[in-house]
C-alpha cells in the first residue's frame, strides 16, 4: 500500500484517505489533504451542496477557523463571502429598551488584528470549500 510520510518521524498515513462528513470541519481537512497531495474521498450524504438550508452563520476566530482557511489558501476568497459587522450585538429587555449595543462601536475588519472575528453564512463557506476540492464530493454515497 502507498503511503506519504508526514512531518512527524515514522508516521506515515495511507494515500487514500476517506472522510465522513461535508460539513466545514470534513471539507477544510479534505482541502488541507488534497494540497499535500493526499487521495481524499469525502462520504457526504447530501447529493448536492446546496441540498439543504446550511443553518446559522459562523463567527471564525484567528486561531482555529481562520487559521485554517490561511493555511488552506482559501482567505481571499473568504473574505469576499464573509458578512462585515454580523458579529454586532444588541441586547434589550421585554419592552424592548436597549441595554447594551456596540453597533456604534467601528468595527474590526482588519484580518490581521487578533479582534476580528467574521462571521460567514454556512452555505457560501460550503461553497467556498466545495469548489476548492478535486473532485467535488457530493455524490449521495453517505454509507459505507
Amino acid at each position: 500500500m502507498a503511503t506519504h510520510k508526514l512531518h512527524a518521524p515514522m508516521l506515515t498515513i495511507p494515500a487514500h484517505t476517506a472522510i465522513i462528513g461535508g460539513g466545514p470541519g470534513g471539507l477544510t481537512l479534505a482541502r488541507l489533504l488534497q494540497q499535500r497531495g493526499f487521495n481524499v474521498t469525502v462520504y457526504e450524504r447530501d447529493e448536492t451542496p446546496d441540498a439543504r438550508q446550511q443553518g446559522a452563520t459562523l463567527d471564525l476566530h484567528e486561531d482555529s477557523g481562520l487559521k485554517a482557511l490561511k493555511a488552506a489558501g482559501l482567505i481571499d476568497e473568504f473574505l469576499k463571502h464573509y458578512r462585515p459587522g454580523a458579529d454586532k450585538i444588541k441586547v434589550t429587555d421585554e419592552t424592548a429598551a436597549v441595554l447594551f449595543s456596540d453597533h456604534d462601536e467601528p468595527g474590526e475588519e482588519d484580518i490581521s488584528s487578533p479582534y476580528f472575528r467574521p462571521e460567514i453564512d454556512r452555505g457560501p463557506l460550503r461553497n467556498i470549500l466545495v469548489n476548492s476540492l478535486k473532485p467535488v464530493p457530493f455524490n449521495g454515497t453517505a454509507s459505507l
